[in-house]
């Protein structure tokens, strides 16, 4: 399928989290299939929760993952502005335009009506919907509301028995009576559009021709539909995601699995890795290559996105994590880990380091767990490992200290020769040995640990271990 421009339209309520970076991603995919534009455009419209702060935060997030954005904030284009709060002037010309066509009415049933009416329509075995108890108001009755100073919304005007159709890209065709949605508000008291108003005809208005979004928002689409063949103006395509939940199946959360993009970013995922991971949930691609965004974007077709949930996967997005780490040259990882190596010694070769660990972490912070491990921490720091060595005694340390002590060329042959010194064999050679030298209980081949710190260290370590 071809596709001029797509979009992700947040609203900077909060931090950009995984479900929502998955629908940007998603959309950029499909924008990059088809060489097409890939739209960002701010909907803050929401005086009261949308922040500054949190709008800057998206675009840097969105430039952290490498989600280019061909259009919008920053980048500029064809509109005077990609954020809705600046666009009011527009939105008012189409109300002005509706108000003409009698398409939209004001509408003064409170909040606490609201509740009542949705609360019979329950209890009466009905969906619970707006009635239309203002839409044939006279003026005089308008006049007298306003009078007292109360301020409406304004609804509009869902045509009558009739149909609309759609093809949703991922669910196939979707029909809705028009009888069964109800009057929808437009424009709220504040005189601030809703979304389900200033989103369709930004869509429009843009030049989107495909909508990518979460199926929270279905429902939503013959409303839009409905408002945008009132105006005449042109309709995009449809592609309904079903939605990302946490683990437990509930919506994301930070209870069950939801992380922001900048939490991401602080515990050292790789933008790569969770890229990879995002294009797979909820979308299927048959292998587990670590791929760049071109590639991803070349596989991605609408007809592999999941008509089911999918469940946030801890252990999958660090399966990537890891791939996205193994792939790092030296000087890439080097990069990443800045700043949690600041405590080697100046005579152990940085690159040589890496080289040791590079296999073994996950995260920088871990980096910085063997740093701390192979040169500064004590034994008597970690109740695990003094058990370990106690377990094994201060006579196997004194012999493994005398073998050493004679110099090792061969770690292979030193160690057979601890064995024979000691009578211990297996674990209860290795793993006292490994917690001495190490201070870890896993980790990369002790022969190539001993050759990174030195001899004298070893024999430093194997006496502070023969005086526990």
């Amino acid at each position: 399928m071809k596709v001029n421009k797509t979009r992700f339209c947040p609203s900077p309520t909060g931090f950009l989290h995984l479900g929502n970076l998955r629908t940007s991603l998603f959309s950029l995919l499909m924008a990059r299939k088809s060489k097409g534009t890939f739209l960002l455009r701010i909907e803050d419209t929401d005086l009261e929760r949308s922040k500054k702060e949190f709008s800057e935060a998206i675009c840097a997030d969105l430039k952290w993952m490498g989600f280019e954005w061909d259009e919008g904030p920053e980048v500029g284009g064809k509109e005077k502005s990609y954020y809705q709060s600046q666009r009011i002037n527009l939105y008012e010309e189409f109300y002005d335009k509706l108000l003409e066509l009698d398409l939209i009415y004001p509408c003064f049933t409170s909040e606490e009506e609201l509740k009542i009416i949705r609360r019979n329509q329950i209890a009466a075995g009905q969906p619970p919907r707006y009635t239309g108890v203002w839409s044939q108001a006279s003026d005089e009755e308008v006049q007298e509301e306003l009078n007292k100073g109360n301020k409406p919304v304004y609804r509009f005007r869902i045509p009558k028995k009739e149909t609309i159709t759609f093809l949703d890209l991922v669910k196939g065709e979707q029909t809705f009576s028009t009888d069964d949605l109800d009057d929808f508000i437009v424009r709220k008291k504040d005189s601030s559009p809703t979304f389900m108003f200033a989103n369709a005809i930004d869509d429009s208005l843009m030049g989107v021709d495909l909508v990518l979004r979460g199926d929270d928002h279905l429902s939503n689409t013959p409303r839009q539909i409905a408002l945008l063949d009132s105006l005449n103006l042109s309709l995009p395509k449809y592609a309904h995601v079903s939605l990302f939940t946490g683990s437990d199946g509930a919506p994301l959360s930070k209870r069950n699995g939801s992380l922001s993009v900048s939490d991401l970013r602080e515990m050292g995922f790789l933008p790569i890795a969770v890229t990879n991971y995002l294009s797979r949930v909820g979308h299927n691609i048959n292998d587990n290559d670590l791929k760049t965004k071109k590639e991803l974007a070349d596989l991605f077709e609408t007809k592999n996105i999941s008509s089911s949930p999918s469940k946030f996967d801890s252990d999958q997005l660090l399966f990537w994590q890891k791939k996205a780490v193994d792939n790092l040259t030296i000087e890439e990882c080097a990069s990443w880990l800045s700043g949690n190596l600041d405590d080697l010694p100046s005579t152990v070769q940085e690159r040589s380091f890496i080289e040791l660990i590079k296999e073994n972490i996950n995260f920088p912070n871990e980096a910085k767990d063997y740093v701390n491990n192979l040169f500064i921490n004590s034994l008597s720091g970690n109740e695990e490992n003094l058990k370990i060595i106690k377990s094994a005694g201060q006579e196997f340390f004194i012999l493994a200290l005398e073998v050493v002590t004679e110099g090792i060329s061969d770690w292979k042959q030193t160690s057979k020769d601890i064995e024979i010194r000691t009578g211990k064999k297996g674990k209860e050679l290795f793993m006292p040995l490994r917690v001495a030298i190490t201070r870890q209980t896993r980790g990369p081949e002790l022969d190539k640990v001993i050759e990174l710190i030195g001899l004298k260290r070893v024999i430093e370590r194997l006496k502070e271990a023969s005086q526990i």
